[in-house]
């Protein structure tokens, strides 16, 4: 079975919850579209648990970009006593708006890493891809992060920037192909036009699946969507 999950946003605890209740076993395949890190309780926890499975594939999303961007230059000796001392007037900068927008636990628990498991955290970073494409059931997929910005049909994948699967912001009514499902995540859906807190939105050519996992004041939850089938789970 081929699962897909978005914006756990270091729910640790919900992503082990929904590997058990999936029975996700060595036979299925799970991607991960992105943003895995800041805002929830264990952003490098869920990172270390995802690294355990060779048949999870990560998607890179703005919040993991923002995260090895920003302490990729630190000695191994940083610590958040001494951090400072290591940050010039631009780097400083971009942390701080880095942990303004929810990294604050993530650079604390990274910090809190030998080197060798700082390395083999922004390795696994280093490794996700912007995109991926499957199939099941005769359906064929693309997954990303946030979407295509600047979509051309007739362009391939891997001549975009970047920034194109990171930031883009489709809403309900765009279609990306005619002959190919979508799947995101980045905007929490109930933030978006017919959307529902806490529910996957299928809107024909674009599925969104960021249920706001890290947004439960607001009915936030994790949702992921089996594609096998199309059905949704909830933790």
């Amino acid at each position: 079975m081929i699962y897909t999950v978005s914006d756990l946003h270091g729910c640790l605890d919900d992503w082990k919850s929904l590997l058990k209740k999936i029975r996700f076993n060595d036979n299925d395949t799970m991607f991960v579209l992105g943003d895995c890190v800041d805002l929830g309780p264990d952003p490098i926890g869920l990172l270390h648990d995802m690294m355990q499975y060779p048949n999870v594939f990560p998607i890179l999303g703005n919040h993991e970009l923002r995260f090895a961007r920003s302490v990729r230059t630190l000695p191994p000796e940083a610590a958040m006593g001494n951090l400072a001392k290591y940050l010039d007037d631009g780097s400083r900068l971009a942390l701080a708006e880095w942990t303004a927008d929810g990294g604050q636990r993530t650079l604390a628990q990274y910090l809190e890493l030998d080197e060798e498991e700082r390395e083999a955290i922004l390795d696994y970073i280093g490794e996700m891809t912007l995109y991926e494409e499957t199939e099941a059931d005769g359906v064929s997929f693309v997954l990303t992060h946030s979407g295509i910005a600047g979509f051309e049909e007739d362009k391939d994948l891997e001549e975009y920037p970047p920034s194109a699967f990171l930031t883009a912001t489709p809403t309900p009514g765009m279609e990306y192909y005619a002959d190919k499902t979508v799947i995101v995540g980045h905007v929490p859906t109930y933030r978006l036009e017919g959307g529902k807190a806490g529910q996957i939105l299928d809107d024909g050519g674009i599925i969104y699946i960021d249920c706001g996992a890290a947004h439960k004041e607001d009915g936030g939850r994790v949702g992921c969507l089996r594609l096998d089938d199309f059905e949704e789970f909830y933790i």
